[in-house]
């Protein structure tokens, strides 16, 4: 990728419903991802999946897995990387969590045989659990905008996964955004003890954002709640098509909007600021594929026949 300062870069693809696997991204595109992600509502749908079949983890979850897995085995790379990203999805939502931490408790122990298998392999598997993402955003989830039910909430989910699943990593994730405030994001903080990675979503939703959406990004990595963790993007870019509607809400130029963003990354690496991994879109529909992939040119490799 363009911007030297983040180590792994995953790439995440849906269409009209369907998560790409590592594989199809590979195959479609000129890129070798360095992981990706899937999305994991904890609702009444998965709830009962695994009450039916014993597996927190359905067919889509395990199909991505499997098959990075299998990306990674056949690769010559060492590590690949997986995050889940869990957000509830019911009323009441953390109250609904705690109620059914049987669920996440099988969901940490379904994450750490697929370690376990990357182990047997010579290989690893790094798995990022994002928790409640974007909590400081009420206005996208459910279980947003309720910070002390979010600060009970975050350290009893990880401490099952740290008795089940030692290895996986929990990032704080809040959303940055031009109306981000520091102060209010501090609200969720649950504590150096219980977060490994000092993560974020960030998107700047036109060019009327521009200028404080960068703002509040510099401040929240140059001012870290617990300086001593790793940083990461959990996702980033801007976002056509959202907005307020009024002119310059939407970004007409992605590839002028892409640039400013990753060069605005790139430049902490003059404050010692590093990034573990940054997540990237390949999507039609928030700054275009097109765009997105002329900035993954140094990842670019021949194209390989979708027919082979």
């Amino acid at each position: 990728m363009l911007i030297r300062n983040i180590e792994r870069v995953l790439v995440f693809r849906e269409v009209s419903g369907h998560v790409f696997t590592l594989e199809e991204i590979e195959r479609d595109y000129p890129i070798a991802p360095a992981g990706t992600l899937i999305y994991y509502g904890f609702g009444e749908t998965n709830v009962r999946h695994y009450r039916e079949t014993g597996s927190a983890l359905n067919a889509d979850h395990r199909l991505v897995a499997e098959n990075l897995l299998r990306t990674l085995r056949a690769s010559d790379e060492d590590e690949k990387t997986f995050q889940l990203v869990v957000g509830p999805t019911e009323k009441k939502p953390y109250e609904y969590v705690a109620a059914h931490m049987d669920v996440m408790r099988q969901i940490a122990v379904e994450l750490d045989v697929y370690q376990t298998q990357a182990l047997a392999m010579g290989k690893r598997l790094i798995v990022v659990v994002r928790y409640a993402s974007e909590m400081n955003h009420k206005e996208s989830w459910v279980y947003a905008g309720d910070p002390r039910s979010f600060k009970a909430s975050f350290p009893e989910v990880r401490r099952v996964f740290a008795e089940h699943a030692p290895r996986v990593l929990f990032p704080f994730s809040p959303g940055l955004r031009a109306d981000s405030r520091y102060d209010e994001i501090a609200k969720y903080w649950p504590g150096a003890e219980h977060v490994d990675i000092i993560g974020a979503t960030w998107y700047v939703h036109g060019e009327t954002q521009r200028a404080q959406g960068l703002a509040n990004m510099r401040e929240y990595f140059l001012h870290p709640f617990a300086p001593d963790k790793p940083f990461a993007v959990d996702e980033f870019g801007g976002a056509e098509g959202y907005g307020s509607g009024e002119p310059g809400s939407v970004y007409e130029n992605n590839d002028a909007m892409l640039e400013s963003m990753l060069h605005e990354l790139e430049a902490l690496q003059l404050r010692n600021v590093s990034f573990k991994y940054g997540t990237i879109f390949l999507d039609d529909g928030k700054y275009g594929v097109d765009a997105t992939l002329r900035f993954l040119s140094p990842q670019r490799r021949a194209r390989r026949s979708p027919h082979r």
